[in-house]
């Protein structure tokens, strides 16, 4: 029998930032390539990403149409038009967040099949616009993303939180204002942020955190470092809205710390009770609540911090360039 010949795979991103979505690109690429696959990362001027390895090639997009791929991927509406540039037997638009203006566009497209990072994403493009989309939840990097030595107790309860205060979708101000309701009523509270700076200003978002907590706030951590960060924290806290794949979330399972979520973004691996605390929406009170069962039962959060790493390892990025594969290889031409 023939060798099955590699794929050929074209990804196309805006820029390579230290974003969620570029992650999935660079992990995806480092995963296809070691399947022995030819994946191509594409963005405006083509040099590598800085701050994780991509042992993939990058090029920039005056090279689009310079050769044919069997699948070409894109998650960014702003850059669509691109995308049809670029000769491919098939056309993927990767839905990784909920609600976007353009959304209802993009799927008008019939020369375009769609993924999407996470059940809910895919159910709800279904239901609402009758689409057929392919499941392309995960991952996490356990190289990265591994519990480690936890530092001695403070006498305080450290509430880890992703720090992008800019974005309101990510829900810090929630998460903070919980925190500050335990505070109130007497618990020795710390927040421990992070973030990097991103955009063409870099802002520092240090400053826009209004609280009379104690907090620290790390910016611009090497991903060597991430595993350290995860590990001062008691527990994780996520307010998101319209998230497709919450990695912070993934990440902080990985890492061994139970999580307080709510399920956008985390319905493929946070199951209340079990795997983590999922509050109905992103209010405060239900957030304190939820970050106080844990303060007050340390082995609950034990239970629920080994289910959800057991979990979470089973959405490997090399588990989802698998199936991205097999889904390839399957699928016809547009």
């Amino acid at each position: 029998m023939a060798a099955v010949p590699p794929l050929r795979i074209a990804a196309l991103l805006p820029h390579v930032e230290v974003f969620g979505g570029v992650r999935r690109y660079i992990e995806l690429g480092n995963a296809l390539t070691d399947r022995g696959h030819r994946f191509v990362l594409f963005h405006p001027s083509g040099e590598k990403p800085a701050w994780l390895e991509l042992r993939a090639e990058t090029r920039p997009f005056a090279d689009l149409e310079r050769e044919p791929f069997d699948v070409a991927l894109c998650g960014e509406p702003t850059i669509l038009e691109s995308l049809t540039r670029i000769p491919a037997a098939r056309r993927y638009f990767y839905f990784v967040l909920e609600g976007h203006k353009r959304e209802r566009e993009v799927v008008r497209r019939r020369d375009l099949l769609f993924l999407g990072n996470s059940e809910g994403i895919c159910r709800r493009l279904e239901n609402k616009y009758g689409v057929a989309v392919d499941r392309a939840a995960g991952g996490v990097n356990p190289d990265i993303f591994h519990p480690e030595t936890r530092p001695p107790a403070d006498g305080s309860f450290r509430v880890l939180c992703y720090g992008r205060i800019t974005r309101r979708r990510k829900g810090v101000p929630e998460v903070i204002r919980a925190a500050e309701r335990l505070a109130r009523k007497g618990r020795s509270m710390r927040l421990i942020l992070f973030d990097t700076p991103v955009g063409r200003d870099k802002r520092d978002p240090r400053p826009l955190v209004k609280t009379s907590l104690p907090f620290d706030f790390h910016l611009g951590l090497p991903q060597e470092k991430m595993a350290w960060l995860y590990a001062q924290a008691d527990v994780f806290v996520s307010a998101e809205r319209r998230a497709g794949w919450s990695n912070t979330c993934a990440e902080a399972m990985a890492c061994g710390r139970p999580v307080v979520c709510t399920p956008s973004g985390t319905s493929d691996f946070a199951e209340d009770g079990r795997t983590a605390l999922v509050v109905p929406r992103p209010s405060p009170r239900l957030l304190a609540r939820a970050v106080e069962r844990l303060r007050l039962d340390p082995e609950m959060g034990e239970a629920l911090a080994a289910a959800g790493r057991e979990r979470i390892l089973s959405f490997r990025w090399e588990a989802l360039a698998e199936r991205l594969e097999g889904l390839f290889r399957a699928s016809g031409p547009n």
